[in-house]
C-alpha cells in the first residue's frame, strides 16, 4: 500500500531520509503532442527506498496535473526492480496518450541510471 507524502509536492521544504534516493530518466517527448511545443524531453523522477526499490513518490514532467497524478498512483508502493514488467503493462494499458511511448522510455532510462549507479558505488 502507498504512503502519503509528508509535505505537499511543491510545498514546503523536504530533507529526504538517508535510506531514499532519487533517480530521473528521461524521454524526447513525440513531435505532435502539445508538450514538444513547450518541452523536448520528458523527465520521470522517483523517490525510492535505497533497499527495498519501493517508490515512495513521482514525479513526471509535462504531464497535465491530472495525468501526472495517474502515473503517480499507478507508481507509488511498487518495487522499480521487481515490479518494472507489471508497471509497463500497467502504463501500456490503463494510460492512453500520445506521451505514453515517451513515459516507458523514461521509465527503461530511469532503471538503466539506477543500475549504473548501483554499479559503480559496488566497485
Amino acid at each position: 500500500m502507498a504512503t502519503k507524502r509528508k509535505t505537499p509536492l511543491g510545498g514546503g521544504k523536504m530533507k529526504p531520509a538517508k535510506n531514499v534516493i532519487y533517480v530521473v530518466g528521461h524521454a524526447r517527448l513525440p513531435s505532435e503532442t502539445t508538450a514538444k511545443q513547450v518541452y523536448e524531453i520528458l523527465s520521470l523522477g522517483l523517490e525510492l527506498d535505497r533497499e527495498t526499490k519501493r517508490i515512495l513518490e513521482v514525479s513526471c514532467t509535462t504531464l497535465p496535473p491530472y495525468g501526472n497524478e495517474f502515473i503517480r498512483e499507478l507508481l507509488l508502493g511498487k518495487k522499480i526492480d521487481e515490479d518494472f514488467k507489471t508497471i509497463g503493462e500497467e502504463i501500456r494499458s490503463n494510460y492512453i496518450c500520445r506521451t505514453r511511448n515517451a513515459l516507458l522510455a523514461a521509465l527503461e532510462d530511469l532503471l538503466k541510471r539506477l543500475r549504473e549507479h548501483e554499479k559503480h558505488t559496488r566497485e
